[in-house]
């Protein structure tokens, strides 16, 4: 089993417990003061007063990065220049520049892996729209709308999580997952991105962002809208939607309600009811798998900082 150490613990942590004892064991762990006690209670591993001591004390083989996002980056490149493998919470960073500096380490020392949690690739339905759109069940994608909204929850959210600045806004803390699904569903790379960011919910927080949409162009000649909010009703805890249209028919999936129905040119509508088992990303990561590629955790990432900027800047963005 692999040492995997804990950096943060802030948010989707249990992505990395639930394999504890399996494939895994959690050797120690680095969390903020106001953590400590839940920290020993779930990880039951040591608790290190810094990243240094865990590095050098507990001897990880990978280390969990969980922390606030803005920062997540520079615990990120410790852990690698330390000789671990990472796996990270999304977003990997909310930087531009400590991206480019984990690409570049990364190319450089081609010995080590890094995964970033891109669960939905793991859900056996979200599995199945890429299934089907590669059979050529719809015929040739033309447009694919993903959705994504959750609840604010602002009393039970830290800080950190309702600062823009901080937390990097909405395509970096949740529609990275809508991003990355694009692409991966339709087989085709973004090649320019518009989009918007904002506020309606709580104006007089100039720092909190709840809703957010962006408008990619994607090589094959296809299009798709990304959006999301943290607006959504109780008791509604996610509505997670999406929606692929092609050249002969169209794929609707509702998570929420966990169905999947595909429409023929006859229009004719018909339920998918099997799918591709669940499993874990991070699992299938332990064991060399490449279930979330390298390539794609950097590419979400990077995609996802564009976006916001694009947002910001109220520009639309040509990928290189």
């Amino acid at each position: 089993m692999k040492r995997i150490a804990i950096v943060g613990g802030e948010t989707h942590i249990h992505e990395v417990t639930r394999l504890a004892g399996q494939h895994l064991t959690i050797v120690g762990a680095v969390v903020r003061e106001s953590q400590k006690a839940k920290a020993a209670e779930d990880f039951k591993c040591p608790l290190f007063d810094s990243e240094a001591a865990l590095y050098e004390q507990a001897k990880p083989d990978v280390v969990a990065v969980a922390n606030q996002n803005d920062l997540k980056g520079a615990c990120v490149l410790r852990a690698l220049r330390a000789g671990c493998d990472v796996v990270a919470d999304k977003p990997l960073t909310i930087s531009m520049d400590e991206q480019r500096e984990i690409e570049a380490f990364l190319r450089a020392h081609p010995e080590r892996r890094l995964l970033v949690l891109l669960t939905l690739r793991g859900q056996g339905m979200w599995a199945e729209v890429r299934n089907q759109v590669r059979d050529g069940t719809i015929g040739r994608p033309a447009f694919c709308h993903v959705r994504m909204a959750v609840q604010l929850m602002r009393e039970l959210r830290p800080d950190w999580f309702l600062d823009v600045n901080r937390s990097g806004g909405l395509f970096l803390d949740l529609l990275i997952h809508g991003i990355d699904q694009v692409e991966w569903a339709l087989d085709s790379k973004i090649v320019a991105m518009t989009a918007t960011m904002g506020n309606l919910g709580y104006p007089e927080d100039v720092n909190l962002r709840d809703h957010a949409a962006v408008y990619c162009e994607l090589a094959s000649g296809a299009t798709a809208i990304i959006e999301g909010q943290r607006m959504l009703p109780e008791p509604a805890g996610a509505d997670y939607r999406m929606l692929v249209a092609g050249t002969q028919g169209y794929l609707d999936l509702d998570f929420g309600e966990s169905t999947l129905h595909v429409t023929d040119r006859e229009a004719k509508r018909r339920a998918i009811t099997e799918f591709p088992e669940t499993q874990s990303v991070l699992a299938d990561w332990l064991a060399g798998g490449d279930l979330v590629d390298q390539e794609s955790s950097l590419r979400a990432n990077r995609l996802s900082i564009l976006a916001t900027q694009s947002a910001e800047e109220q520009r639309r963005i040509v990928l290189d």
